[in-house]
């Protein structure tokens, strides 16, 4: 067994092992995400930045564009996260011993959460349109309903990172379905490393969520 481990990862090309570094730095991610610190975004910047490599190469065409998307969200992200710690600690917040563990979280707006879903509907059917025919044109689909699983995954995962840029609670839920998906899509297309990364994604989205509600003060 360990001597079949070793000749698997000693069988690792440079691909092999960028995803195995894009894993990683990927759960170290949602794990910053849980405890809510505005280091999560540098961090969500570098994945990022790895998961353009890793998508390409195995044809996920819009999963590696909506990286760029990711990197964007994420500066914003840590302005949005700086303003809601400094003005809303200040006036909402109570002092206490237990501030460090407190996750300052906003209320579901659905009037914003609805206008995100209609540009994401619109928005997937463009992608899904554009990747089908890429792929038709140039052969890179690894199997027939690639192209609209690789559109609905990267465009639900633009509303899950806007939702949680918004500090909604919610986020947890919509980055659960997806990575249900996701892990299924990516088990089929080969890419195990990866497919352990959202497996482990959807077990810490679970702490995630009991961690919010343990922790949570809603400064809205």
């Amino acid at each position: 067994m360990f001597e079949q481990a070793l000749a698997y990862f000693a069988g690792l090309d440079i691909w092999g092992w960028l995803e195995i570094l894009a894993m990683i730095v990927g759960i170290y991610y949602v794990y910053l995400e849980i405890r809510k610190t505005r280091l999560l975004w540098y961090v969500c910047i570098l994945t990022s930045v790895l998961n353009i490599f890793v998508y390409w190469h195995n044809s996920f065409l819009s999963m590696a564009v909506i990286q760029v998307y990711y990197i964007v969200m994420a500066f914003y992200g840590i302005h949005a996260f700086k303003e809601l710690g400094e003005d809303a600690v200040a006036e909402k917040v109570e002092a206490s011993a237990d501030k460090k563990d407190q996750v300052l979280i906003r209320r579901f707006d659905w009037k914003t959460a609805g206008v995100a879903l209609a540009i994401a509907a619109v928005a997937y059917f463009a992608v899904a349109h554009i990747l089908r025919v890429y792929a038709e044109t140039h052969g890179t689909a690894l199997f027939p309903s690639q192209p609209y699983w690789d559109a609905f995954i990267a465009v639900g995962s633009m509303v899950g990172t806007f939702f949680l840029s918004k500090s909604y609670m919610c986020q947890w839920y919509v980055w659960i379905v997806l990575n249900v998906i996701t892990v299924g899509v990516f088990l089929y297309s080969g890419m195990y490393w990866i497919s352990l990364m959202y497996v482990v994604y959807i077990i810490l989205a679970l702490f995630g969520i009991r961690n919010w509600r343990r922790n949570g003060v809603y400064v809205d």
